[in-house]
């Protein structure tokens, strides 16, 4: 008879696996930051990465193909302590009014931002140098552009579409522009340093943006108030006439309309996708609306 063999209990290593491989994945993210913001993208080789992170170069190529797979990494990265601004993964970040929404969006862009470049300082950097780069090595930029910046003007673009109330007619135009101006405040203060030369209160930008934006909407109940705003004065000649400011005849600058036509104008002008002005210009010119 056979002696029995003894149970060779199995250890799970998973856990200790994953442990060890996080800390190497970690050293080769460290390492590959110390070598491109020492000596730019284009003189860091995987060489000098291995080096800096102490490990092989077997071990490198096990978890990144090359130099510029790691410089991805590194700015996905750092684009994720964004959180939900970036990534749109909160939803409830655009629920309420719409004046709310765009001021706190706005104000939040800007605090992760603010936040980011004072406590992460290799946050800017690699900013930098991926701008600096992006001429000889476009793909790092457009990595970002196609997976972060995109996603937000999408995000933004749907709301603006889903608001008619705004009365806007390039809901992706305006969200370029709303971004755009967030940007530009960014780059002066943060990435150029010149915030001292060209000052702006950071509210004040907020706030004019919102007036761009959400000041179209109807106000203090009256629904045609932007209809019935007084335009400005007109210029005098020499002679202290007057000087004419329009092409149209007379008879259509003085419309007298009830209720009920308002009400009709405004339907067709939000079938059209146009405001109740220039609804009311193109009749005059002769168009056609169903």
């Amino acid at each position: 008879m056979q002696p029995r063999k003894k149970a060779v209990k199995k250890v799970d290593n998973s856990n200790t696996d994953s442990s060890v491989s996080q800390k190497k994945v970690e050293a080769i993210l460290q390492g590959a930051m110390q070598e491109f913001l020492t000596h730019g993208f284009a003189a860091t080789t995987m060489d000098k990465v291995t080096a800096a992170a102490g490990v092989s170069k077997t071990t490198v190529y096990s978890y990144f193909q090359d130099k510029e797979k790691l410089f991805i990494a590194l700015i996905e990265r750092l684009i994720t302590t964004c959180g939900g601004v970036l990534n749109n993964q909160n939803p409830e970040m655009f629920q309420g009014k719409t004046a709310e929404v765009l001021t706190n969006f706005a104000n939040n862009l800007l605090n992760q931002f603010s936040k980011n470049f004072s406590d992460t300082p290799e946050f800017l950097d690699l900013m930098r140098l991926m701008i600096a780069e992006s001429g000889r090595f476009p793909g790092l930029a457009q990595h970002m552009v196609g997976h972060i910046d995109k996603n937000v003007v999408q995000v933004l673009s749907e709301f603006f579409r889903s608001h008619p109330e705004l009365q806007i007619t390039d809901p992706e135009a305006t969200t370029r522009v709303f971004l755009g101006a967030l940007v530009h405040y960014t780059m002066i203060e943060y990435m150029l340093q010149a915030g001292h030369i060209m000052p702006m209160d950071r509210q004040r930008l907020v706030d004019c943006l919102l007036n761009l934006i959400v000041g179209k909407q109807k106000r203090d109940g009256d629904k045609y108030a932007g209809i019935r705003e007084k335009s400005l004065r007109r210029k005098r000649s020499s002679s202290g006439k007057f000087e004419q400011d329009y092409q149209e005849p007379k008879q259509v600058r003085s419309l007298r309309l009830t209720d009920t036509a308002w009400k009709n104008l405004d339907a067709i002008a939000q079938k059209n996708n146009l405001n109740r002005s220039e609804l009311i210009e193109r009749l005059a010119r002769g168009e056609k609306f169903d």
